[in-house]
This record gives structure tokens, sequence and C-alpha cells, in this order.
């Protein structure tokens, strides 16, 4: 065995950490200035300094490694005696009494400390930060005492205690049977070492323990080494473990999905599919039998391909399969992954399959719509063109004509017929201008452009643009201090419709509320009027697009076309808000928009 190895397998079996280097080193370099004072002490008169110098190392060496320490002392010794010996030949003076004494006195300093270090309590310093730092759960005891030492964190664990609470009790305390414990004691005593034996343990809470415990005797330290392997947690895990496979497989069985695994000769070693009797299949038959006992030859052979490869590179692999079951095609999604036996090694491969059929036809169904609406677009792109296109010549000629009736010579009877065509014209274009926005609102994805808006500024900016106060008494009361979060065009064009319909279905005199309430989820916007109110039974109905209820009576100025409010609601739905409407007939209307504050 190698150098690196053997030292890596020290650190393996715990026989020392890397604090050990460190003292291996003051050890070994102290050793050295030994030797050297040695070999120099002519040249500088340190006859009486180098001799001492030999007890360092050797009292360390007796402490910190007492099964080594018999050996550095006697290569100390006799590398003391190897160089006087050579001086005497080069002619130097040496006292052949005081190299003896001096030879004695090293052997004495040994014996002497390892005498002191029998004591449990100072090789106790040896052993803890082995048993400390470990990831088992071991202990340390006194041979004669059994009271615990030094104890891991995981050891503690087991018992129930803190490793600090542990040290100076009699393990004997944590011996549910008696006879365990005498059996452990006389064990020890006569082999010194004890493989696996089943005892039972007790815990702080009063819990029994089954427990493997192993032992050995550490004889130059004096000390008992226990490992504890807690069998009753292995069992509990176990258990645990196989409930859980019981619930996967219970799953795997209520599962649409089908399951299997192959071997890598494409044997079926398991299958299960809950509607497999649906087509006529027997998981239990298909046990034992080749792919091609399900699949055709062609796709047989291509699902093979793809278990080898996926045995190969050791990677998952995912493609689909289409066959026909029972008479019927289906088409399946098949993810299939390498599988490992107890020993490590690839053995084949384990997958499933998912019957995609009807998500496909949902994707196929998804793409025909999404070409229709592609359709409509362009239909209702044409529709919107041959609408505008004779309207606005109509009404540029007839505003032309009326902005100077006397030009053209018309009679006040022939400009009053031409202004209400006017009228109509506009009305007809605005009717068409708001059909298209509310189809492509309808069939196309709209992108807001969110910001922080000053909803006070933003409800003047509407009430001045639709020159509102012209008409009707408009108090605008939402706070300056009012933010909100939002498309400024698009809430502009939402609060515009609410405003234009509260002007429209009102009467004199008219007065128009616009409001603020506020909580830690929405904001409220409230257009409140004192007009002739909205029944009851036709409040469901008003954001429809083109509806006019009653137009007759509810509208005396004759300026709807049934979509201001359908695209209103269609803008707040885009902010993941909504409209809602409380109305009184003869008394007058509020409508209510909710505003998410986090759009």
């Amino acid at each position: 065995m190698s150098l690196d190895r053997c030292f890596m397998s020290r650190f393996r079996q715990d026989l020392f950490t890397g604090t050990d280097i460190v003292k291996m080193i003051v050890v070994v370099s102290f050793s050295a200035i030994s030797l050297m004072l040695t070999a120099v002490a002519p040249d500088y008169n340190a006859y009486p300094v180098s001799p001492l110098i030999y007890c360092i190392p050797i009292l360390l060496a007796a402490l910190w490694f007492p099964r080594r320490g018999l050996l550095v002392t006697t290569l100390l010794v006799a590398g003391f005696v190897l160089i006087r010996a050579y001086m005497s030949v080069l002619g130097f003076a040496i006292d052949l009494v005081m190299t003896g004494l001096h030879t004695m006195l090293f052997l004495w300093v040994f014996g002497a400390t390892m005498l002191f270090s029998q004591s449990s309590h100072l090789t106790l310093s040896r052993c803890r930060q082995i048993v400390e730092d470990t990831r088992d759960a071991k202990f340390l005891c006194d041979p004669k005492t059994l009271q615990l030492l030094c104890v891991s964190r995981r050891c503690a664990d087991i018992l129930g205690y803190t490793p600090q609470e542990l040290v100076g009790i009699p393990a004997e305390m944590f011996w549910a049977d008696e006879a365990d414990r005498a059996r452990f004691v006389a064990e020890m005593r006569r082999e010194g070492y004890i493989g696996n034996m089943e005892v039972t343990l007790c815990a702080h809470n009063g819990d029994a323990h089954m427990v493997l415990l192993s032992c050995r005797a550490l004889v130059p330290e004096n000390l008992f080494e226990c490992t504890v392997v807690d069998t009753g947690r292995l069992l509990d895990e176990n258990t645990e473990l196989l409930q859980s496979n019981g619930r996967l497989m219970e799953l795997i069985q209520q599962s649409n999905d089908i399951f299997f695994m192959q071997d890598d000769s494409g044997c079926i070693l398991h299958f299960s599919w809950l509607r497999a009797s649906e087509y006529g299949l027997s998981p239990d038959d298909l046990i034992g039998q080749g792919v091609d006992a399900l699949l055709p030859p062609d796709l047989a052979a291509r699902h093979m391909e793809q278990v080898h490869k996926v045995i190969a590179e050791q990677k998952h692999a995912c493609y689909d399969l289409d066959l026909v079951i029972a008479g019927t095609r289906r088409t399946f999604s098949v993810t299939i992954a390498p599988y490992s036996g107890a020993e490590g090694a690839l053995t084949g491969v384990v997958g499933s399959a998912r019957d995609t059929t009807e998500m496909r036809r949902q994707k196929l169904a998804c793409r025909q719509m999404s070409w229709e609406v592609d359709q409509w677009k362009g239909v209702v792109t044409t529709i919107s063109h041959e609408l505008r296109t004779p309207l606005q010549p109509l009404v540029g000629y007839l505003r032309m004509i009326i902005e100077d009736p006397g030009y053209y010579g018309l009679t006040k009877e022939t400009e009053t017929l031409l202004k209400t065509c006017l009228e109509c014209a506009d009305r007809e274009q605005a009717v068409v201008e708001r059909a298209v926005e509310l189809s492509l609102l309808t069939m196309d994805y709209v992108d807001l452009t969110v910001q922080d808006i000053a909803l006070c500024d933003l409800v003047g900016s509407v009430i001045s643009g639709g020159k509102y106060e012209q008409v009707a008494q408009i108090c605008n009361e939402i706070p300056k201090s009012v933010h909100i979060l939002g498309d400024p065009e698009r809430l502009s064009m939402a609060v515009d419709g609410l405003v234009s319909n509260a002007v429209k279905y009102n009467e004199p005199p008219e007065k128009i509320w616009i409001r603020y309430a506020g909580s830690n989820e929405n904001h409220y916007i409230m257009v409140c009027d004192n007009g002739i109110g909205i029944p009851e039974d036709i409040i469901g109905s008003i954001f429809e697009p083109f509806y006019i209820g009653g137009a007759g009576k509810q509208n005396p100025k004759g300026a709807g076309t049934g979509l201001g409010l359908s695209v209103a609601n269609k803008y707040v739905h885009l902010h993941g808000g909504e409209i809602s409407v409380t109305s009184t007939v003869g008394e007058g209307s509020t409508f209510t928009i909710r505003i998410p504050r986090e759009v």
C-alpha cells in the first residue's frame, strides 16, 4: 500500500485527526533539534543543554502517541549514542559515564511519563477530539467505573441528552437489562472487543432503543471506545420507506399514465396502467415478455433503439409514439431513464407514457381558432376601411356646405335638412370607429403601458377634453394626493365612457360627481349622477355591445352608439378590475370602477 493511501485510510479509520499532524511536526522538530545540538555541542560548548532537549520530544511522544512513545525514545537514544561515539572517534573528549547517565535519564523520562499517562482523564485529551468530530454515534468510558468520559453528538441524540450532560454518568444507567450490562463487562474484560452486540438502551424520556453495540479496549489509553447503531431507527426508517413505496404504488396504479420497467434486452419487468382493461390489455400477461408484445415491429424497434441509447449514455430521453390500440389511434409521450440495480450496475430503464391524444387535438383546435381570429381581423379591417371610405367625403362635404350656406345659395329649410344629415353621418362614423375598436379589443392582445397616474389630473383632462362642463355641472372630488397604477390612455377612455354616459342620460339640472375610495387591495372610482336611472331588469345588459335600452325614452339627446360602456368595461377588465352599477329610476345612477393596486 502506498504512503498516501495508508495516510488517508488512517484518517477514515479515525486513528488520528488533523490536529495530530501538527503534534507530529512538533515531535519531529524537537527530535531534529536535539540531534543537531548534540552534533554541534563541541563547537558551541552546549554539552549541558543538548541532553536536556531530548526530554521534550520524549515527553510529548509519550503523552500524545503512547503507542509510538517507545519507538521515538529508542530512535532518539540510538541517535544520541551514535553521535557521541562518532565524536569520540573524531578525537573529541567524550565522558562515557555522563553518556550512560543521559541514556538512563531518557529511558526514565519515558517510563515515568508512560506511567503518568495511564490516567484515563489524561489520555482522554488524546481521544476527545476524535469522538467529538466523528459523524458516528460513539462514546468513551472508564474501564473500571464505566463512567462516560466523552460522547459524540449523534450518540447523545439517541439517548436524548446533550453531550455535556452525559459526561460523568455511568453507562450502566442506560442499560434496560442488567444481563446485557453484565455480558458487556465480561466480554470486554475477557476479549477486549465486542462486535455488534444487540442491547436495549433507555433514553432520557424513557423510550427503549434497540441498538448494536461495538466496543474495543484502547489499551495504551486505558479506555473503552464504543460505537452505537440505532437499529430501531433503521427499522422505523425502513417501515416509512415501505409505506412510502406503498403509497407511491397506489398513486401509480390510480394514474392514467403508463409506468413500466424493462431490462436491457427489452423484457418487461413491470407494467401498470389504469386504463389497460379498456383496450383489452392485461398488465400481468405482459410481465416477462418483450416490448414487441405491446408494440408493432417498427415501433418496438424504435423504442428499443431509445432504450439502448439511454443505457449507453446514462441520460433520460423523451419521444412520441403514435399507435393504434383497440382500433383507436392514440399518441403517447414517452419518457425513459436509466435504472440501476442493487449493485449499482445499469440493468435497464424505467419510464412513463402519457396519452396526449386529446392534448394534441386541443393544440390543433387552438391553432385553427388562432387562424380564424387572424381571418376575422382581416375581415374587420376590410369592413372598417369600406365603411370609412364613403363616410369621410360625405362628412367633409356636408360640413363644408353648412359652414358657408350663403355661398351655395341654400335656403333655411335646406340648411336645416343638411345639418340633420351631418349629425346622422357623424353618429354613423362614431359607431364605425367604436365597432372597429371593440372588435380589435376583443380579438387581439392589448399591451398595457402601466405607469403612475395622478388620478385627479386624469379625470380633469377627461372632463376638459370632452367639454362636459359646458352641458352639465361636474364636481371632481378626487383628492390631489391619490395616485394609481395603470395605462393612462385606456383608463382615460374608461372614465370618459362613464362620464359621457352620465351626461347623455340625464335631465336638468344635470349634476355629476366623480369620487374616490380606497382599500388595502383596490382603488374605487365612482361616477354618480342625478339622471333618469336604469331599470333593474336591464342593468345586466347595458355593457353589451350596441345595447341601447329604451333609447326613445332614456336618451332624449339621441347621441348613443351603444358601445361606450362596452369599450370602457373591456379596458377596466384589462387592468384586472370591473365596473359595477347601482341605480334608482328617477333619482340617478352610480358606476364604480374597481382597479387593483397591483396591476
